[in-house]
């Protein structure tokens, strides 16, 4: 009885039993009930671009679940690579595999098709970054090559800084420094039209997260086995490693949250974690609410320092009160 209650004992130890408290607030809407491939909220929160289990690409309003605007499908250039929206909710840019389509959302039409090619002839695109002016967009290529494409002069600079699928991309806030990371494990800033790194760190293993936080003065890189690292963006310089008790974690998306010091992270699988990211201590991990077996968050959105908004692959809108974090 004695071995089995220290047993018990050291699994609560480990997992938190009893230390952590409940900070889902629930689901609040489910977008699409076709599975979400691609998703991303826009700069606001207020509406969400979607790929769909369908093909569908669609921009719903995040308050009613109505659709603000359907890409006509004979429109779409399958299979699609990459989604994004622009801050101002004006430009709607999808990638296919080797064409950019720009598309104007208040007129809800096609502006421009530009195709973009790598270093290798076989190369495809695989990753996109707009700058929060809309005049410059990156277009990362699956054989480490990156285009740098003034959207005004229509000049574009292409350089390879990586030897495998670039699948990571940030603008910093003035747009004149961004950040890549791929498959080869480097993570690097680069200054807009320049080939030459302002600074790099090589990781053991492909990179699967990195995101810059709102003010611009740190990044978040993991690696796909054991490094976790907060970083300074203007000097690289080592900031913090988050502290965990298990042998590994896999980090799919992350996102600071604004005014409060902490991180959000979450895994392949359906798991939420939120950190102290200036000491690297783990405050809880959570399930999220699915539908389906096999889902996990594909976006996150910071409304303000107390709350994180996060959307999963089934569609779902889960709203989290960090906030009961603060005394934690």
């Amino acid at each position: 009885m004695f071995r089995l209650m220290c047993v018990v004992c050291f699994a609560c130890f480990l997992l938190g039993c009893g230390s952590q408290p409940e900070i889902s607030k629930g689901v609040t809407s489910q977008l699409t009930q076709n599975g979400v491939i691609i998703g991303h909220f826009s700069k606001d929160g207020e509406w969400t671009v979607t790929l769909d289990g369908n093909a569908d690409i669609q921009i719903h309003d995040n308050t009613d679940q109505s659709i603000v605007f359907k890409v006509p499908k004979d429109k779409i250039k399958t299979p699609v690579k990459a989604l994004l929206l622009s801050d101002d909710k004006s430009m709607l840019v999808i990638a296919g595999e080797n064409l950019i389509s720009i598309w104007s959302v208040p007129k809800q039409k096609l502006v421009t098709n530009v195709p973009f090619a790598g270093v290798s002839p076989l190369a495809s695109i695989s990753s996109l970054a707009l700058s929060h002016d809309n005049k410059r967009l990156l277009v990362a290529m699956d054989d480490g090559s990156v285009n740098m494409a003034d959207l005004f002069t229509k000049i574009n600079n292409r350089f390879m800084p990586h030897s495998r699928p670039i699948e990571h991309l940030a603008f910093h806030e003035n747009a004149e420094y961004f950040v890549t990371g791929a498959q080869d494990g480097l993570v690097a800033m680069w200054q807009f039209a320049s080939p030459e790194p302002v600074y790099q760190h090589q990781f053991n293993h492909r990179v699967t997260s990195l995101t810059v936080s709102p003010d611009g003065k740190h990044l978040f890189v993991s690696d796909g086995l054991n490094a976790q690292h907060v970083l300074d963006f203007e000097s690289g310089k080592l900031i913090s490693e988050l502290k965990y008790m298990a042998r590994f974690k896999m980090f799919r998306k992350a996102k600071f949250i604004s005014n409060s010091g902490l991180l959000a992270t979450s895994s392949s699988k359906s798991h939420l974690s939120i950190w102290r990211y200036d000491s690297g201590e783990e405050l809880g991990t959570w399930s999220i609410r699915t539908a389906s077996e096999g889902a996990t968050v594909v976006d996150m959105y910071v409304p303000n320092s107390s709350t994180l908004v996060t959307l999963n692959s089934d569609g779902m809108l889960e709203t989290w009160a960090v906030n009961l974090l603060a005394e934690k």
